[in-house]
């Protein structure tokens, strides 16, 4: 299962070099979580509008992209790696959480943070 992070999920929608990258990446499918879908939205009403970013989030949630919510559980798993993930901020701590916890094999993002951890970056 692959864990796709919210540059992912937003450069799919709008005009930039990783956009047909990014779409594939979503139609093979995998999972995220809430709160890469809320920050996704603020990309896309950032660099489009927020009406697009609307559809677009609602189009998400009908994909086969399955959505974590996020919970105290999740919250607490997370904080229990704090200390030992010192690099990474806590919402990509939360990422990483919720792919470990999914058994995740690769997490899909743009983001360096995630580079050098157990489970491999992909772009």
């Amino acid at each position: 299962m692959r864990y796709i992070d919210s540059n992912i999920l937003a450069y799919a929608f709008y005009e930039n070099e990783h956009r047909e990258r990014c779409q594939e990446l979503i139609k093979e499918g995998g999972i995220t979580n809430t709160v890469n879908v809320l920050e996704a939205f603020n990309i896309i009403q950032y660099q489009v509008n927020t009406e697009y970013a609307t559809t677009v989030i609602r189009s998400l949630l009908k994909s086969k992209i399955i959505i974590i919510e996020i919970n105290i559980n999740s919250v607490f798993e997370t904080l229990k790696r704090t200390t030992k993930l010192k690099k990474l901020k806590i919402n990509d701590l939360l990422h990483y959480t919720i792919a470990v916890i999914h058994n995740c094999s690769e997490i899909a993002s743009f983001d360096h943070d995630f580079d050098n951890l157990d489970i491999p970056r992909v772009s």
